[in-house]
């Protein structure tokens, strides 16, 4: 394999500069999914995330009695195996030479372009998804959540005996305006624990939309007047229910989503990952018998969902909807 100093014999006077080129494509494009998931850097050949619940509440006890005992449970378990995604590019020696030493560069940068732009598009995945539990959607793989329940159900079960199944979904489908909207925010805010213990949100929501959306996204968060009704009413997602908006062309329909399907996520807090076990790396070398020479870049990363509560989805499409 070829380092990086055999550019300083290939053309004269590149030295180290060579290097700088993937941070420059880094630059050009950097990942917006952490807008919305929680990136992190891991380790080892794969992982597996469990919880549990707390403790429950304090009970009652007279002067005398015998204090009260509860049990934890543990929750559903994700086991995630990281992923290689590689592309490269091929270029006869004479190409390069041929041409100045800043056009020589344009592959490693475009490499490490595509490296960030991959990883965007496998991220906004999760949502694409959500709505059901295939493995592969639109190229990328997902790890989902251990119920075996799609990321957004409206039957998600527990291991604690006797509590009941919960929803994070729109059972109608219901199209995106300021009465769902505020339906969703109460189901983020009524979202329980797995014994049934209420949770604080820990964050502002932030609504997640696809292109076709961002108008009608932009008047509900950002009106200072409540945006339909005529009554001089304030308008809560901006003021009091404070709502972020995100949007993201690879929710489009256009790039295998929806142009009707919603979401809302509280980020940093919603268990939506990015787990990358190796960053893009670029690596290069040659054919002595042609002399083309061969640019990759690779990267390891998985998509999961580790639990699926702070978030909640709606197809948008007005059709009844349970699974």
């Amino acid at each position: 394999m070829e380092t990086r100093g055999y550019w300083g014999d290939l053309i004269g006077g590149v030295g180290v500069e060579i290097a700088e080129v993937f941070d420059q494509g880094q630059e050009e494009y950097q990942p917006g999914i952490g807008e919305v998931l929680m990136v992190q850097s891991v380790g080892g050949a794969q992982e597996t995330y469990t919880g549990k619940t707390g403790a429950g509440e304090l009970k009652k006890t007279e002067e005398g009695d015998e204090v009260g005992k509860t049990q934890r449970y543990r929750s559903y378990k994700t086991t995630v195996a990281w992923l290689k995604y590689s592309n490269a590019i091929e270029v006869t020696r004479e190409q390069i030479e041929d041409r100045d030493f800043a056009a020589a560069l344009d592959e490693m940068k475009d490499l490490s372009i595509s490296a960030n732009f991959s990883q965007d598009r496998a991220g906004m995945q999760l949502f694409n998804g959500g709505f059901a539990t295939t493995v592969g959607v639109n190229g990328y793989d997902m790890t989902w959540y251990g119920d075996g329940k799609p990321l957004f159900s409206t039957v998600h079960p527990t291991q604690v005996p006797g509590a009941s199944t919960q929803s994070n979904a729109s059972s109608t489908g219901a199209p995106f305006d300021a009465d769902s909207l505020e339906d969703a925010h109460v189901n983020l805010v009524e979202q329980q624990t797995d014994d049934g213990i209420p949770m604080a949100l820990l964050g502002k929501p932030r609504l997640v939309l696809p292109p076709a959306l961002q108008k009608e996204g932009l008047e509900i968060t950002q009106s200072e007047l409540d945006p339909e009704s005529a009554e001089n009413a304030i308008n809560v997602f901006k003021n009091g229910m404070g709502t972020d908006m995100a949007v993201s062309t690879f929710l489009g329909a256009a790039n295998g989503g929806s142009d009707t399907a919603w979401f809302l996520v509280v980020p940093g807090r919603a268990k939506l990952m990015h787990l990358v076990r190796q960053a893009p790396r670029l690596d290069q070398d040659r054919n002595i018998n042609n002399q083309v020479l061969t640019f990759t870049v690779d990267a390891r990363w998985a998509n999961a969902v580790k639990d699926w509560r702070r978030s909640y989805g709606s197809k948008g499409d007005s059709a009844t909807y349970s699974s």
